[in-house]
């Protein structure tokens, strides 16, 4: 048998695998997750463990008093790929991987005005690049309290998932449509980061609503958690939706779950500006300091914009994004400081404008698309098709290997986004520059298994 076979039936026994534990799943309920309670005790009662009342996958263990509520939901997701980057699906490889193991913490308090949420990924598969006295952890992904005053205002105070990143990274891993966030999300999105938000809620009149968002970071990411190296990061997002909310949070996950009756959509525009960046997008803050003749700290200033969208209608969704960067670059630059804190002056034969390419070398710089679309059976089967495309700048970091891909995936929900299985098939296509005789791409299959308690 040859290894192209092979790579083959290898592809066709995870798809069987799959049809076999589809075919024990009986009938099917939809995740709800609800994490508004109320409470009929008075304040000095505490029930020390109390499960919802009609518990669904998804909901975790919540800990309820006449104050609030105290919830842990952990989630594991557990994956197996195969892929080849030979043309002729020769010499194939195989991942087994914890693509997610996280645990979720989350406080509702007095009548829900304050709320803390905390996350742990003990996967925590980031590979830095920071090495030395700017190393910091990454099993810790969210901790901030939210202050809501009333139902249009709401105030975030410390790390998470950042406002102003794509309609991609609003949506949690365990829920997004496919098994990985597209190119344009690799690519552009800081995700996490650390610092003061805002949201609001506005209705225009009948079915219009506003949601601005306001964003006020670190940049560093969650190496902020150590030192502000850099700059601060401003952000804006502004949200319309015409034909009023989604349902049941169905603005927050990909598959239409809960199949709208009337057509829904957000359309979105956001814009980031960070005064000082010190990695390539914003996710490994300290990574890149420069300096003047005297040692002074001098950084590139580096900016973001975004138009995103979200359909939804019958069982139909369509998602799709496209982002712009770029960057600014101090013009007395005379060096840079190593890892270790010394400061290493270029020569004096260097340009400007070779000093200048050298720093914007390594920020990610250019411009990308996605558009995504997908359909939700009655019998809780969906596909989904997905194509992303990145364009770097001339001189810029290499975020983009991979150019442009294509994904298909199918999923059979058991019990919403809480128990699932994900099958999907996929092709990177390399940029020009590195194609070979023999390789022009990545072609992939991938099975993921989804539980959260």
């Amino acid at each position: 048998m040859t290894k192209q076979t092979k790579l083959i039936t290898l592809i066709g026994i995870c798809l069987c695998f799959c049809m076999a534990q589809f075919a024990f799943a009986q009938s099917d309920e939809l995740y709800n997750r609800d994490s508004t309670y109320t409470f009929s005790e008075t304040s000095g009662n505490v029930s020390l463990l109390r499960l919802k009342k009609g518990y669904l996958l998804g909901d975790g263990i919540t800990f309820i008093s006449g104050k609030g509520n105290f919830n842990l939901s952990p989630s594991l997701q557990t994956l197996y790929l195969v892929n080849s980057t030979n043309k002729n699906l020769s010499s194939p490889n195989s991942t087994f991987a914890i693509n997610r193991a996280r645990l979720n913490v989350f406080s509702n308090l007095f009548d829900n005005k304050v709320s803390l949420s905390a996350r742990l990924n003990f996967a925590a598969n980031y590979a830095s690049a920071t090495t030395g006295n700017r190393s910091f952890n990454t099993v810790l992904q969210e901790a901030n309290i939210e202050y809501r005053p009333n139902r249009t205002h709401v105030f975030n105070f410390g790390l998470r998932a950042d406002y102003v990143d794509g309609r991609e990274t609003r949506i949690e891993g365990e829920s997004i449509g496919f098994i990985d966030r597209s190119l344009l999300s690799d690519a552009f999105d800081a995700i996490f980061d650390f610092g003061i938000r805002y949201k609001g809620n506005y209705r225009l009149g009948g079915k219009h609503l506003l949601k601005p968002y306001l964003s006020f970071t670190t940049g560093d990411g969650r190496s902020a958690l150590q030192k502000n190296y850099g700059g601060f990061k401003y952000g804006v997002r502004l949200d319309y939706l015409p034909f009023d909310k989604f349902s049941r949070g169905g603005e927050f996950y990909m598959d239409d779950m809960y199949r709208e009756e009337k057509p829904k959509l957000v359309v979105g525009v956001v814009y980031s500006y960070n005064d000082g960046a010190t990695s390539a997008k914003g996710t490994n803050g300290g990574r890149w300091l420069y300096g003047d003749a005297n040692q002074n700290i001098l950084l590139p200033s580096y900016s973001k914009f975004g138009a995103d969208y979200l359909f939804k209608y019958n069982g139909w969704y369509s998602m799709g994004g496209f982002v712009l960067t770029q960057a600014k670059v101090p013009s007395n630059i005379a060096g840079e400081f190593r890892l270790d804190g010394s400061f290493n002056a270029y020569a004096t034969s260097q340009t400007a404008q070779q000093i200048k390419d050298r720093v914007l070398s390594r920020l990610n710089l250019g411009k990308g698309f996605n558009v995504q679309a997908g359909y939700l059976f009655p019998v809780n089967w969906a596909v989904g098709a997905r194509y992303s495309t990145l364009n770097e700048n001339n001189v810029t970091a290499s975020f983009s290997d991979y150019d442009r891909s294509y994904t298909f995936v199918t999923t059979k929900y058991l019990s919403g986004h809480a128990l699932k299985i994900q099958f999907e098939l996929g092709y990177s296509q390399l940029k020009e520059a590195l194609k070979t005789s023999t390789q022009n791409g990545n072609y992939y299959s991938q099975l993921q298994f989804t539980i959260q308690l």
